[in-house]
């Protein structure tokens, strides 16, 4: 499977690129809950949070 490295949602990768400000800022849990009420299916979640050399090249890093 060939994995895509843009997001064709915009308003979606800002919501990712603001959690991941907020795991530096105020940790694991409070950027899951951000992201996951914000509509960010938990995959994404899941892989952005736990795997950061996974994360898109437009995610923070």
């Amino acid at each position: 499977m060939i994995e895509r490295r843009t997001r064709p949602d915009r308003a979606k990768a800002l919501t990712v690129n603001a959690g991941l400000a907020l795991l530096e800022k105020d940790g694991r849990a409070a950027a899951a809950l951000f992201m996951e009420e914000a509509g960010v299916p938990l995959p994404v979640i899941a892989r952005v949070l736990s795997e950061p050399d996974k994360r898109r090249a437009a995610d923070l890093r």
